[in-house]
């Protein structure tokens, strides 16, 4: 059975180890409710209008997928919330592994099986394994099209159809690093990229280097190396890696943050950086300052759009990215 997600700090070895399927919750583009107001993020709207069955865990991340929540738990839906603290120090690690034992127990009823620290432990070295061939067919070929196309269906696919993916994945076929050397482009945001603005690139003959999204580099996380792939507690090691790992923009405030951003900025060295965002996305928007900051900083041209989610690139978007990438 599936479980869905809306939140990269939702830990998918848990609903592996419960013997249930993770699956990253993509609902079709254009679907909406009236049940929340068109102020609210359009992702938040499609989750909220998506026909589902199957459980579905959010976190307390953002207005929106709080919302969310209500309305389906309203309408009887299978449900999950799960608290995201802020603080990634060891109360704050703490707090957040009592929220994955309050998960696990969810799972169970919901249809899992309970999950014995051997299998969370297993679970915990199949998707190190899976996020490990992922970096390296990310380094293989670039922030292309094609990669982002692989990357969706890991991110909803079981960890067996996922092996089978990466393993027949022909890396080869995208070139590394393609598109000119001075018209490297960083692209940042909230939940996805759009893809219409990789395409634009490619034909444009530039190249993404790095794409910092929810699904995209925020997917990744590394667990500690006294703790992987066996001993310790397994629940503390998940709640350690999840808070740990590249933070997200509600983050922002925080040095993490900051500091995350500025090193992204040092290693990519890109001639540009575009932040595609969601509309009505507090937490896209109020880091846009911090991102445009330690751009000036660097010289590093600022490009910040604003879209519908899977809304594709207007005209407009499409004449701003074309005319912000001539000045690069």
């Amino acid at each position: 059975m599936f479980v869905y997600t809306t939140c990269s700090y939702v830990p998918v070895e848990i609903i592996y180890a419960a013997g249930l399927i993770p699956s990253r919750l993509i609902p079709p583009a254009g679907e909406e409710t009236g049940l929340l107001p068109r102020s609210y993020c359009s992702y938040a709207r499609a989750c909220a209008a998506a026909k589902l069955t199957a459980p579905v865990i959010f976190t307390a991340c953002c207005d929106g997928l709080r919302r969310c929540y209500d309305v389906r738990k309203a309408q009887g839906g299978r449900v999950f919330i799960l608290d995201l603290p802020r603080q990634d120090d060891e109360s704050g690690v703490g707090y957040y592994r009592e929220e994955l034992l309050r998960l696990a127990e969810w799972l169970e009823a919901a249809g899992g099986r309970p999950i014995p620290e051997g299998a969370l432990r297993e679970a915990i070295k199949i998707y190190g394994g899976i996020r490990a061939k992922l970096k390296a067919v990310a380094g293989a070929t670039g922030m292309s099209r094609k990669f982002f196309d692989l990357l969706f269906a890991v991110l909803t696919c079981a960890p067996e159809e996922t092996r089978q993916l990466l393993d027949s994945f022909q890396a080869g076929s995208v070139l590394s690093g393609s598109g000119q050397k001075d018209r490297r482009v960083l692209l940042a945001g909230t939940f996805l990229p759009e893809r219409g603005i990789l395409a634009l690139l490619e034909e444009s003959d530039a190249a993404a280097v790095f794409a910092d999204f929810c699904c995209g580099e925020r997917f990744h996380v590394q667990y500690g190396a006294r703790d992987y792939p066996c001993g310790g507690d397994p629940w503390l090691v998940l709640a350690r890696a999840y808070l740990g790992k590249p933070p997200c923009p509600r983050m922002t405030g925080k040095n993490e943050r900051s500091l995350y951003i500025q090193t992204i900025l040092e290693r990519t060295l890109p001639a540009g950086v575009i932040y595609y965002g969601m509309k009505f996305c507090d937490h896209g928007l109020y880091e846009v300052p911090l991102w445009r900051f330690l751009c000036s900083q660097r010289q590093i041209p600022f490009l910040h759009l604003e879209g519908e989610y899977s809304g594709g690139i207007s005209g407009q978007l499409r004449t701003r990215i074309q005319a912000f990438l001539e000045t690069i």
